[in-house]
């Protein structure tokens, strides 16, 4: 990996990585803490002492942290980005302006899958108007069958999230994606596309 790959997927600086490796700079803790979450998620494995190898391929992995959803977000992007494709959501309450921070970060998620090409199919909870990517990637899924434990199809993955304890779990495995999108989408055939009458425009 590159100085300038290693950038894109960690949020730091090219010149600040190249610093860091020259020893021209010091990194600080959360930035060696970015790095590392790159590298993890690119395969290497930290081991005792100042080594690193290639971390051996797991079929199960958990994200945690107050950053896990903005690492599968990142994961999303670098997984779907040279390949295109599109990513299957369920069970998501969108965040609206009142959440800040974590709001722009998901319009900026949203707008870099657009650019690469990478689409959504979004299962929302009827009645649910809050949208913040465009209307056609939602569809009202019945209440009865709206899950609180939001997941997301991408690739070979499925990522299951539990909100409250901040924790992801990611399982890497054709087959068991394969089945799941299956079943994401006899539930997106049974939802039925955003009343645009009811949000007031178009």
């Amino acid at each position: 990996m590159d100085q300038p790959e290693l950038a894109e997927r960690s949020g730091v600086a090219a010149s600040t990585i190249s610093a860091f490796e020259t020893g021209k700079q010091e990194a600080g803790h959360r930035t060696i803490r970015k790095l590392r979450i790159a590298l993890e998620q690119a395969g290497v494995g930290f081991v005792e002492g100042d080594g690193v190898r290639r971390r051996e391929q797991s079929l199960i992995r958990i994200v945690e942290g107050e950053d896990a959803n903005l690492q599968i977000h990142d994961d999303i992007y670098h997984t779907l980005k040279k390949r295109g494709g599109e990513v299957l959501c369920a069970g998501v309450t969108e965040l609206d302006e009142s959440a800040g921070e974590r709001f722009k970060l998901l319009k900026r998620h949203i707008g870099r899958l657009q650019d690469a090409g990478i689409t959504e199919r979004i299962l929302i909870r009827e009645g649910d108007t809050n949208l913040v990517a465009p209307r056609e990637w939602y569809r009202w899924l019945p209440a009865d069958y709206f899950s609180r434990a939001p997941f997301q199809i991408y690739g070979d993955k499925i990522a299951l999230k539990d909100h409250d304890r901040q924790q992801i779990l990611l399982i890497e495995h054709a087959l068991f994606a394969d089945s799941q999108r299956a079943t994401f989408n006899a539930l997106w055939d049974m939802a039925r596309p955003v009343d645009t009458g009811a949000i007031g425009d178009d």
